[in-house]
């Protein structure tokens, strides 16, 4: 995976704070090579900690609220100021039409143009997050111009790792040792999402996923990806 500056990247991404676990280092890498690069979140992130009598309530919106500043301030520090907040109710992607997430990407890749898309793999506990591999799945067939976007799926730990089988089997890896650093800079703008470790989704948590994609591929640190289509010409 080679950036520069013709590099357009898209991430469509079901919730504040996955583009950072899944590849905030890469963006971060990405960008310093030149790449422009935009964030869809396609739901807010939060609900599921409510019950529905509770979405109109202040504690309701003083969460949304504290998510989508989390991720203002996390994607300022890996240099991205193109991004737009869904508002589809968190682990409930499965009660909205597959054709309203579709549109919502197509609509996205025709202005942004991208040549690059990282969204959600496969093997997730997470219905939000297997339901955004669909919709990019369906919304990037390829047809016309859309043909010639390499299409990526990035691996979130916690849902990830929580999968009885088929777990995520990367097979392309990005070394992020240098932006380590800054990445997790970012992940601490998510007030609260961190948990005490042996949690996954604590910064040992982080660093030991990290640590063992380098294992895999003979570096320090590294994200990894699987390469689900690309085109060569």
């Amino acid at each position: 995976m080679v950036f520069n500056k013709n590099s357009r990247i898209m991430v469509v991404v079901a919730h504040p704070d996955d583009e950072t676990l899944g590849c905030g280092g890469t963006i971060i890498k990405a960008r310093e090579a030149g790449a422009r690069v935009a964030v869809l979140f396609l739901g807010e992130g939060v609900s599921a900690r409510f019950t529905p009598n509770e979405y109109e309530t202040e504690a309701f919106k003083e969460q949304t609220t504290i998510r989508q500043n989390g991720a203002k301030n996390a994607l300022k520090i890996l240099g991205i100021d193109n991004l737009e907040f869904g508002d589809r109710l968190c682990t409930q992607f499965d009660t909205y039409p597959l054709l309203d997430f579709v549109k919502t990407i197509e609509r996205h890749i025709a202005v942004f143009k991208p040549n690059i898309i990282f969204t959600h793999g496969e093997s997730e506990v997470n219905i939000d997050h297997k339901i955004t591999h669909k919709a990019v799945e369906v919304a990037c067939r390829p047809i016309g111009e859309v043909n010639k976007i390499a299409v990526y799926s990035i691996e979130i730990i916690c849902s990830g790792s929580f999968k009885f089988n088929d777990v995520f089997k990367p097979n392309v890896y990005v070394d992020v040792e240098q932006y380590w650093n800054q990445k997790m800079k970012a992940w601490r703008c998510y007030a609260g999402e961190s948990r005490e470790f042996p949690f996954p989704r604590s910064e040992e948590g982080l660093k030991v996923l990290a640590n063992y994609r380098g294992i895999q591929s003979g570096t320090k640190l590294a994200e990894g990806f699987k390469l689900e289509r690309m085109l060569l010409t």
